[in-house]
């Protein structure tokens, strides 16, 4: 017999919730960029940052 104690169960998945950093927004903030140091700024589809898509393709413009 182990004392060892194994889980059946898989792990939980982890939600973290991120409103938009934009101030007095209390929006989802479903747009995160990098700002470098471990630091995420989070923003909702009004209040995005206006760098948010240099280097991406932007699904709102075409041809980009």
């Amino acid at each position: 017999m182990s004392d060892e104690r194994t889980s059946t169960q898989s792990a939980v998945p982890v939600h973290f919730d991120h409103y938009c950093d934009y101030p007095g927004c209390m929006k989802w903030g479903a747009f995160g960029k990098e700002r470098g140091h471990g630091i995420t700024e989070w923003r909702c589809a009004e209040h995005l940052a206006a760098d948010y898509w240099d280097g991406r393709s932007n699904p709102r413009t075409p041809g980009t």
